[in-house]
């Protein structure tokens, strides 16, 4: 870490740290970033951080690298050198995984790479559709407007998976939480009551004789039992990365009742926000579906937007191919062929975009409705069958004795 003080191109004095392997790389650095002339230089000493020992994250929030771009936008605004405003913004982070990121974009857009380009090595932070409306944005010379708009689709998006999440921790928590009452009763109160009635002597019933053994097969081959858990966990992410598997899997999600139907709005959804999205930002109809295309998990989907895309490259609209395939709702057809003919198809998919995520949002929340209670049976009943093995053969010993 070097500290500096130099002149801008505005012969203003400005002062600031900045972060370089030696002096040299850190002189290259404010050079780039349009510092003329450089009037003090020094090295820092850091002071001790425990947090400097702990292994580095590489995990950056979508909604971080949100702020990162519309931050970015503003210092642009503010006539502020681009390789100037990365280095600051650089600077100020406190998440040392986006420091990174940021500062990697600076060395690149320093040595003359496109700021578009150099954003498409993150492809877990910004997908080639948001690297295309940056791209466009760049060439047409109103780059903070491409980053406002990126920024603000990226808050979107996080929101929405964030809200999802929300939604489905309460079931995943219940059942993580019913699991391990049952490994403890399994491991802990089971032997020991086991001991009891055999040094009574009791004939158990059969549901306590079921429990004893399930218990006993858990605690005797409880790291087996893991192994091939894991084991069984990696040959499905395997398996699920084959070709065929992976068709397989998306024809079964597309028709699983309710599911199929929360697959299919959610990339209608990001079908018509990203369509919005690239069309405002200036791309064509093909150059569009292109960069859609990419976004689509579901590979049923991916094809039937690929034959679309060939459909409108011999000039037959949008519109009337999207007829053709069954997984478009009539209404999303209708508006986007009377967004064709009124020249207004940005705005048509954005009132989409918007219709059809609170549709998902409200099919997302009667599969949790469903859910909730179905699990909440499921553990009763579990419970209820531990309950019933221990206290059935208890009761027996009671009256025997009284």
């Amino acid at each position: 870490m070097y500290q500096y003080k130099a002149y801008t191109l505005e012969k203003e004095i400005v002062q600031g740290t900045i972060d370089a392997p030696n002096e040299g790389i850190a002189e290259e650095r404010l050079s780039g970033a349009g510092y003329n002339q450089i009037l003090t230089l020094k090295k820092t000493p850091q002071a001790f951080s425990i947090r400097r020992l702990l292994p580095r994250s590489t995990y950056v929030k979508k909604t971080d690298f949100s702020d990162f771009l519309q931050q970015l936008a503003t210092l642009l605004d503010s006539q502020m050198p681009f390789v100037q405003a990365l280095w600051v913004l650089a600077g100020q982070t406190h998440n040392t995984a986006l420091r990174d990121v940021i500062t990697k974009l600076g060395k690149d857009v320093s040595s003359g790479i496109p700021f578009s380009l150099t954003l498409g090595q993150f492809p877990k932070l910004i997908t080639s559709h948001y690297c295309q409306v940056i791209r466009v944005s760049e060439k047409a010379g109103d780059l903070t407007r491409g980053l406002r708009m990126v920024a603000g689709y990226v808050e979107r998006e996080a929101s929405l998976s964030s809200h999802v999440k929300r939604m489905l921790s309460y079931p995943a928590f219940l059942g993580l939480a019913s699991l391990v009452v049952i490994i403890i009763v399994a491991t802990i109160a089971v032997p020991a009551l086991s001991r009891l009635f055999n040094s009574l002597g009791t004939d158990l019933p059969l549901v306590t004789r079921i429990l004893i053994a399930s218990a006993g097969f858990i605690t005797t081959y409880k790291f087996h039992i893991g192994v091939g858990i894991f084991v069984v966990i990696g040959i499905g992410f395997l398996i699920k990365r084959s070709p065929g598997v992976k068709k397989y899997l998306d024809i079964i999600a597309l028709r699983l009742p309710i599911i199929g139907s929360i697959v299919i709005m959610r990339n209608i959804c990001r079908f018509c926000r990203s369509s919005a999205m690239l069309i405002e930002a200036g791309l064509t109809l093909p150059q569009a579906l292109s960069a859609i295309i990419g976004t689509i998990d579901n590979g049923i989907i991916k094809n039937i937007l690929r034959e679309i895309r060939q459909e409108i490259v011999k000039g037959k609209g949008l519109s009337q191919p999207m007829q053709k395939a069954s997984i478009f709702p009539r209404l999303l057809v209708d508006v986007v062929a009377i967004g064709e003919k009124s020249g207004t198809l940005q705005s048509s998919f954005s009132r989409l975009a918007d219709y059809y995520e609170k549709r998902m949002d409200q099919r997302v929340q009667k599969l949790l409705s469903m859910i909730e209670p179905a699990s909440i049976i499921i553990v009763g009943l579990v419970i209820s069958f531990i309950g019933i093995a221990i206290i059935t053969p208890l009761y027996s010993v009671y009256q025997n004795f009284g």
